[in-house]
């Protein structure tokens, strides 16, 4: 049988070992903190085509690693960028960015989504699968696989600037071909969410290429701008409904152009999405079927596309539907000369001040090669403290339970080590899918409110750190699919050291006999009138017997302990005073 060699449980408070931040605005604990990973042309990744395996996945390894320095919290991978694919097994051929040509399966053949979504859950980042859903063609060196879409269905089709090809939103059969591809995806891989940009009609404009379609399937409709506007809201009910039924902790959003329509909010001119790509992203906030929208808010404070109009319109569209805001803010702007890091450092500024979820980077590569030194800004500065994705209410609003037996040891003089088991299931059937470790002061309630006070986030049921330590408590909370996070936990700590710094309690001077068989007295001393509870835990951290629940004056004060009734095994005798509590190990033996 595994022995216990446990000395003592003390209290421990970590203290003042986090560096000093100086972020511009009060960093919030809950904030999506995301990055685009595009694939279409290599832009983002894989670098080359003509790399190996073993190559990409050592270069995307890095991406996150730089990403993760930097604070990011979520990817938006594209793993489908023209009816192709960056995942084996696939109703579609492999994508010609990740081998060299369409269709040519890498060698050797992996999984690169199945990576992709290990990885970054190692890293506490949720991954979404991207996906352009009806885009086809694109591209003048794109290559054509045979069993690609748009050799095996040309009717689906519909014809734009050559060879530019979309597969076409009116007709039922496309919608119901690319529903069953991404719900593929959703069935077998462990995906955090379902993303979409705003490749629906394209932005060169759509004439008479549905002209057809329109007349075989109105659906009631007089004006074909506003069909194709349902055509979009229809498909992407089906995806929301359809994510829903099979994985409800899966997210669905989408990216649309960043301004809905001309003239709103008053003052704002371009690009009329609504008119010209088909994207009502209203209608999709107002039926409630996206989990969130990230508008592509790719411009300047000030001017026709001023983003002090734009991202607190959206705000308002997004709160008055109760679903998350993330605006997509462009980092690649930043090859421009008239950029400068502190214009984009300071639209996260305003977006706390206006009470916003968080920002989504276009695209990786403007943070991993810190373009005029913007991740290096926001490790310093805005994402210098961790933070946690928001919660979904409306998808699950019932935290976990929370973790076990939270125990911790200082095994050498600057390091420490807490572990915990794993909570029960909640109500709703969830258990921990992460864990989040906090230092804190000791008191009946204690908040974890502070984005500051994290001092790890870990998907195991281990935290170490190495460094100085300090004096104050540890608590661990225990988080779901969705975030939502169980009550703290305090850890109780191992140590050589039988002293406490409790301004309650000296400590528990004996335990005696010790092994025991039958009955043992244990002896205390109260620096301070208290409340004083005497228990006795089980390795589990189970409460087996109460000892002693009373007032009892500062001095010192012993009781008997019967433990006839226990089993054989190593025992933790408790003693609680106030808000703070020590304890010593029994050891029962027959």
């Amino acid at each position: 049988m595994r022995r216990f060699f446990i000395s003592i449980l003390i209290l421990c408070v970590l203290h003042a070992f986090l560096p000093n931040l100086s972020a511009q605005t009060p960093a919030p604990k809950r904030e999506l903190r995301g990055v685009w990973i595009a694939s279409v042309s290599n832009i983002d990744f894989p670098v080359r085509s003509s790399d190996s395996p073993a190559q990409q996945r050592a270069a995307f390894i890095e991406i996150l690693e730089n990403h993760r320095r930097a604070g990011i919290n979520a990817v938006f991978v594209q793993v489908r960028p023209s009816a192709d694919a960056f995942y084996a097994n696939a109703r579609e051929p492999w994508s010609e960015w990740l081998a060299g040509a369409q269709g040519r399966a890498p060698e050797p053949v992996w999984d690169p989504l199945q990576f992709m979504v290990g990885e970054a859950h190692k890293r506490n980042m949720e991954c979404h699968a991207w996906f352009n859903p009806f885009r086809s063609v694109v591209g003048r060196s794109s290559s054509v696989a045979d069993n690609h879409i748009s050799r095996l269905q040309p009717a689906w089709h519909l014809a734009y600037t050559s060879p530019f090809r979309l597969l076409n939103p009116g007709l039922p059969e496309v919608r119901e071909y690319v529903l069953g591809v991404i719900l593929d995806v959703v069935r077998r891989y462990d995906i955090d969410g379902v993303h979409f940009d705003d490749y629906f009609y394209p932005y060169e404009g759509t004439t008479t290429q549905d002209a057809t379609t329109f007349a075989q399937y109105p659906r009631g409709f007089g004006n074909i701008a506003d069909w194709r506007r349902d055509n979009v809201n229809i498909f992407v009910k089906a995806v929301s409904d359809s994510i829903r039924a099979v994985k409800r902790h899966v997210k669905f959003g989408i990216s649309p152009f960043g301004i809905w329509r001309s003239g709103t909010p008053q003052g704002i001119v371009g690009l009329d999405a609504y008119s010209v790509i088909y994207c009502d992203a209203l209608a999709w906030l107002q039926a409630g079927t996206v989990d969130y929208v990230i508008p592509q808010l790719y411009w300047k404070f000030g001017g026709g596309q001023d983003y002090a109009k734009l991202m607190p319109w959206w705000l308002s569209q997004t709160r008055g539907a109760g679903r998350h805001l993330y605006t997509g803010l462009g980092g690649y702007r930043l090859t421009d000369a008239a950029w400068t890091a502190s214009d984009l450092t300071s639209q996260i500024d305003f977006n706390r001040e206006q009470r916003g979820e968080g920002a989504v980077w276009f695209s990786s590569n403007s943070l991993t090669r810190d373009l005029k030194g913007i991740r290096t800004s926001l490790q310093a500065g805005q994402y210098a403290t961790p933070a946690l994705p928001p919660v979904m209410a409306w998808k699950d609003s019932i935290p976990p339970l929370p973790p076990r037996n939270v125990v911790g040891d200082s095994p050498k003089q600057d390091s420490l080590v807490v572990r915990w088991n794993a909570p029960e299931r909640a109500s709703d059937g969830d258990s921990a899918a992460y864990y989040v470790i906090y230092r804190g002061a000791i008191s009946t309630t204690p908040t974890v409110d502070d984005a500051a006070q994290i001092l790890g986030i870990t998907r195991e049921r281990v935290f170490t750190y190495t460094g100085r330590l300090p004096a104050t408590g540890i608590f661990v909370t225990a988080l779901d699919r969705l975030h939502n996070e169980s009550r703290p936990q305090l850890a109780m700590f191992l140590t050589n050291s039988i002293s406490s710094q409790s301004r309650f309690i000296t400590g528990v001077q004996d335990i005696s006999p010790n092994p025991s068989i039958e009955q043992v007295r244990i002896s205390f001393t109260l620096e301070k009138s208290a409340l004083v509870r005497l228990s006795v835990m089980d390795y589990l951290g189970r409460t087996v017997a109460t000892v002693l629940e009373e007032f009892r004056s500062e001095g010192q004060h012993s009781c008997a302990l019967d433990v006839r009734a226990l089993a054989s095994g190593v025992y933790a005798v408790r003693l609680e005073a106030g808000s703070v509590q020590v304890a010593r190990m029994l050891v029962v033996q027959r």
